[in-house]
């Protein structure tokens, strides 16, 4: 999280309470640590009232899990969720609660670029198009139950839904290996597209010795060719916006593959920021 607030400060966004919050485990008022209360109240504070022309950021560094899906809408019969500081009694935020809060409200003209580095992230805000391999190319592939809206959100996660995300030292401080990763391919150069930025992570994930996949999904479907940048708005180009129902799937034998977090998993180094930058890490706005 404070790898990804120097990155963020160093690329012209502001660090104050109108602009960023920033949750930490490590914090002594306890209205700025990751706990479930404070994090979805953060996930509020980024995307109500926001107006086109805005540019909002979020990043999550922390412990991601898995649940059941009682709808039945999940293709893999299972809910994404992140993990907070209080789950043993607040429980967890799973990938429904996100998208209602930080996706569905945003207007067309509005930019969300998220980072959710953490395990099973892939879906973990429930976008409707993910980027994938298909013969032998890169290209967008529709989700089987899609919500579509309006705001232009972009989620880089760490991992697909199923497989788990690592932490990495650098520069002497321990942190994600995607957040690491993505400062990286950043630095590296400033002005990929998305096709460069996406082989850049990958490439950076396995310099750092880790064999996760990292993942793009969206709301939008675009260009991949695209030069990436935080602050450029695509407009609206989906011709419906609701919820499209296509299939059920209820898998009531299949238990989430993270049911040790449940268990025995102690949250350390989790963070958020929101604002121009957390959820345990940075949430920004400009």
């Amino acid at each position: 999280v404070k790898k990804m607030k120097e990155f963020l400060l160093y690329n012209n966004w502001r660090d104050s309470r109108e602009t960023m919050v920033v949750l930490t485990d490590d914090q002594r008022d306890p209205n700025f640590r990751p706990t479930k209360q404070n994090i979805l109240n953060a996930m509020r504070w980024l995307c109500e009232g926001s107006h086109p022309g805005d540019i909002l950021f979020f990043h999550f560094s922390g412990h991601g899990a898995q649940q059941a899906d009682p709808t039945g809408v999940e293709e893999d019969g299972m809910d994404e969720t992140i993990v907070p500081s209080d789950y043993k009694t607040a429980g967890q935020i799973t990938d429904n609660e996100i998208f209602r809060i930080m996706v569905f409200p945003l207007q067309n003209g509005v930019r969300l670029t998220a980072i959710m580095d953490c395990c099973h992230s892939g879906t973990g805000m429930d976008l409707p198009w993910t980027l994938q391999h298909r013969g032998g190319r890169l290209g967008w592939t529709e989700d089987t139950n899609p919500c579509h809206t309006l705001g232009d959100v972009q989620l880089f996660s760490g991992c697909e839904d199923g497989a788990t995300s690592a932490d990495s030292s650098r520069y002497g401080v321990s942190g994600g290996a995607m957040t690491t990763a993505f400062i990286d391919t950043l630095r590296e150069n400033p002005h990929h597209t998305y096709i460069s930025l996406m082989d850049g992570l990958h490439r950076n994930l396995r310099k750092l010795g880790f064999p996760q996949l990292p993942q793009l999904t969206t709301t939008q479907r675009f260009d991949l060719n695209r030069p990436f940048s935080l602050y450029d708005i695509h407009p609206n180009m989906n011709p419906v916006v609701h919820q499209q129902i296509m299939r059920r799937r209820i898998n009531r034998r299949r238990r989430p593959r993270n049911n040790r977090v449940m268990n025995d998993l102690g949250i350390g180094g989790a963070g958020m920021a929101v604002g121009g930058g957390l959820l345990a890490g940075l949430i920004g706005m400009s």
